[in-house]
């Protein structure tokens, strides 16, 4: 953890709103993101780039409304950002259930009647299939029949929340699991 802090937590400078409080950077956010796709966002640039010499580009092609909302982070709170890790990926309390918020303990065993359904993407190189599948098995107050999963093929993180994936596929799948669990 003095690892990550050392590396990853900055101080926001004095001439910006919250100057001095402690954060990991939007920038440092998104160049990890980046970084683990760096061939494909190059090429995707490099495309873009040669679409705007040709003439061809427009303020509202794909690559642009994609980019828009993809580059569009923020600072985090050094504090959330490090007790997350901490908590949740080190300490494993969602996992152990063994988790609390402000000194009251969260028992994942006392959900019974909230449906819960969990989505993967296929290729997700953040959230690794099968992480969020086993957190269903630790809804032991909750019935099979209020518990669903969906594997997205092909989908990686990003795009299990937004784009072609999230609006064809997900999306309608998530309303209709809400539909058929409303009370």
């Amino acid at each position: 953890m003095g690892q990550l802090e050392h590396t990853m937590i900055q101080q926001v400078g004095f001439k910006y709103a919250g100057a001095g409080r402690m954060v990991y950077p939007g920038l440092l956010q998104l160049a990890s993101f980046i970084s683990m796709n760096g061939e494909t966002h190059a090429t995707a640039f490099q495309e873009q780039i040669l679409r705007t010499v040709k003439g061809c580009a427009s303020e509202h092609d794909k690559h642009n409304t994609f980019y828009d909302e993809y580059l569009a982070v923020m600072d985090m709170p050094a504090e959330f950002y490090l007790s997350t890790v901490a908590r949740i990926f080190k300490g494993r309390d969602i996992a152990r259930n063994d988790f609390s918020i402000a000194g009251q303990k969260v028992d994942i065993s006392k959900i019974t009647t909230v449906a819960v359904k969990v989505v993967e993407g296929e290729k997700d190189d953040i959230s690794a299939p099968g992480q969020c599948l086993a957190a269903l098995d630790l809804l032991t107050g909750l019935p099979d029949s209020k518990k669903a999963a969906h594997l997205e093929p092909g989908a990686g993180h990003y795009g299990i929340f937004a784009g072609a994936s999230w609006r064809n596929n997900i999306r309608p799948l998530v309303l209709d699991f809400i539909d058929a669990n409303a009370a």
